[in-house]
């Protein structure tokens, strides 16, 4: 009987230590994303609170590896996230349902290439260069991008600049 009763109480704890492996590992790394920071455009200051960064081929050379941190003020959806060119990015930002912009790092820790910056002020989105923002990594892995974003511009008459820090877990595009 009690080795009946020892075999319940492992099969219990067993099933509990599953359990909590389980919960653990499924949990949405986004829980621990988050950044605070403001997107000014045209003299109206927008509060960044959605991040997203993705690892992907370069678009100018696809022997490269890049990240692309992207910071909104609303929640963008899966499906637009998801996509390789975010097209829908412009959409959003033209119909005045979310402003942000999207930085392109190097492996190297440096803004290369273009990103850009969406407004419904730009009518839409503009392409702003490497030479327009600055980053410093607080932690730069495979899994995590951590730092501060910060850069300005102009298109036409109309300034941009921004400020934000952020952490995000990092995904790869499919």
């Amino acid at each position: 009987m009690h080795g009946q009763a020892r075999v319940i109480r492992y099969r219990g704890l067993l099933a509990l230590i599953v359990g909590a492996i389980l919960f653990f590992s499924t949990a949405p790394a986004s829980a621990e994303d988050s950044v605070t920071g403001t997107l000014t455009v045209g003299g109206k200051s927008y509060k960044l609170s959605h991040v997203s960064a993705r690892r992907q081929p370069s678009m100018t050379d696809k022997t490269k590896t890049v990240l692309v941190v992207l910071l909104t003020d609303n929640a963008v959806p899966k499906n637009v996230l998801d996509d390789r060119y975010r097209l829908e990015l412009t959409d959003l930002a033209r119909d005045g349902r979310l402003h942000g912009l999207s930085v392109t790092l190097g492996l190297d820790k440096k803004p290369a290439g273009s990103g850009f910056t969406y407004a419904k002020e730009f009518g839409g989105a503009i392409v702003n260069r490497e030479d327009q923002h600055f980053f410093a990594p607080a932690v730069f892995t495979d899994a995590r991008a951590e730092g501060k974003l910060s850069g300005n511009g102009s298109f036409g008459d109309q300034k941009w600049e921004y400020t934000a820090t952020f952490k995000a877990a990092v995904s790869t595009l499919k």
